[in-house]
């Protein structure tokens, strides 16, 4: 067995005809007048640097995808991007010579297609569900390394499943191996996920996933989990009840070709005979929403959703268990204890791309002491600490140029934004003053592309 993978990669490489191998550097740059929300104070700009090389070949069934990005910032409040959807980074550094800040990202996709299954491993971002964000998987966490499949089963059912590696940020101190008189480095402790999706095209117009994931720490790989088919839920009892398990629901109805509907509820944990109790554990978070094209204008879309949290997911007894890599949440953006009201406007006039949002984000408390709570079955009032709100009105144009290897964008945002600077998990710390203001933000973006054959 362990021969046919090779067999059939050199197979691919003999016998079919190859593409040529592309490369695509990139350059962007963007400016933010007072931070937008980059930062979490009134005034100071923020300022982005973006420099990166992709390259793409595709040999028969066999397909590879890369991309390295470094990132220069200015002013930038690392704690805002994990209350940012749009931005997502990692292994920060900071130069030696100023007070700017330095990223640098990676990301690999290797997929091979052989009849009705995909394989694939690297190290990208998997996302689950319709919705701009989504409750169990999303694509706002940095890219982490991962393999799977996804198979056809039948005309109208699909399965999905992979298995991860996440960046725990948790210091391992029982790890002195990496500590001398010559230096020292910091290690983690591992933490390491495992999903399975079920997609179902119940008719034409409704379609139905289920999503279930295992998030455990201490090991890269659990043979348990290695089990496709087989509920996670039952078998984490099996191995001893320790591990974090997630599931997912989602539909979709299509009412028409240009307007679907769509809702989520996601479970951290049920206790069914306690569902209607006050006292319980339904750990659940959901959302709903709509997206329509073609409303006003050709090729136009509108996107609304809502999304509500429970302060008790994505936390768990074992904090190495969370549902975190690089202190990004893996689900909904905002974490647990949260809620927003998205809505967005696309469309284009003149060739230029128009698109206008607003975001209405509240947040509460996630301390120690409430997820002690939370195992010890003390009810809790929803937002009744400290919390924090935060409303984001924006408008942004983007116009081609040099066949759309330049793009130049400009727009702004108005933000309120209510107790800013707050930390769910020390909320007696003292925050930011409330304010409201306005950022002009100015991006431009170069991309090209040259082939080796």
């Amino acid at each position: 067995m362990k021969y046919i993978v090779p067999i059939l990669f050199a197979g691919n490489f003999l016998f079919s005809t190859d593409s040529p191998l592309q490369f695509f550097p990139q350059f962007s740059s963007h400016y933010f007048s007072s931070g937008s929300i980059h930062h979490s104070k009134k005034t100071g700009f923020v300022s982005l640097l973006n420099f990166g090389i992709g390259a793409s070949k595709q040999t028969g069934g066999l397909t590879i995808n890369g991309l390295f990005q470094f990132t220069s910032a200015k002013n930038l409040d690392i704690n805002s991007t994990f209350l940012n959807p749009d931005l997502n980074l990692e292994h920060q550094r900071d130069y030696f010579s100023n007070e700017m800040t330095w990223f640098e990202s990676s990301m690999l996709n290797i997929q091979y297609e052989l009849d009705d299954i995909i394989f694939s491993f690297g190290k990208f971002n998997r996302h689950w569900g319709i919705g701009k964000s989504n409750l169990i998987l999303s694509n706002n966490v940095p890219s982490f390394p991962q393999a799977g499949f996804t198979w056809q089963l039948a005309n109208n059912l699909s399965l999905e499943y992979f298995s991860g590696l996440l960046a725990s940020q948790i210091h391992d101190t029982t790890n002195t191996n990496y500590n001398n008189n010559a230096g020292e480095r910091i290690v983690y402790v591992q933490r390491s996920i495992t999903g399975h999706r079920l997609l179902w095209q119940i008719t034409p117009t409704i379609s139905f996933s289920a999503m279930e994931t295992v998030i455990f720490g201490n090991r890269s790989i659990d043979f348990h989990y290695l089990l496709p088919f087989i509920p996670f839920w039952s078998m984490q009892r099996y191995v001893g009840d320790t591990d974090n398990i997630q599931m997912s629901g989602e539909i979709m109805w299509r009412k028409t070709e240009n307007f679907q509907l769509f809702g989520s509820l996601f479970v951290d944990e049920w206790r069914p005979e306690w569902t209607f109790k006050d006292k319980n554990r339904n750990w659940f978070g959901y959302q709903i929403g709509l997206i329509g094209t073609n409303i006003l204008s050709e090729n136009d879309k509108v996107q609304l959703e809502y999304t509500w949290t429970d302060h008790r997911v994505y936390r768990h007894r074992f904090n190495i268990n969370d549902s975190y890599s690089y202190d990004y949440s893996l689900g909904f953006w905002a974490g647990p204890h949260a809620d927003e009201l998205f809505l967005a406007y696309n469309s284009q006039i003149n060739g230029i791309d128009i698109t206008t949002s607003f975001s209405h984000l509240k947040r509460g408390e996630s301390t120690e002491e409430m997820l002690v709570g939370q195992y010890d079955n003390i009810n809790y009032d929803r937002f009744s600490g400290n919390t924090e709100s935060r409303n984001v009105a924006s408008i942004e144009g983007t116009k081609g140029i040099f066949n759309n290897r330049v793009l130049i964008r400009v727009g702004c945002d108005w933000i309120d934004w209510t107790n800013p600077g707050f930390n769910p998990y020390s909320p007696t710390r003292v925050s930011g003053i409330d304010f409201s203001k306005f950022s002009l933000n100015i991006g431009l973006t170069a991309k090209t592309t040259f082939s080796l054959d």
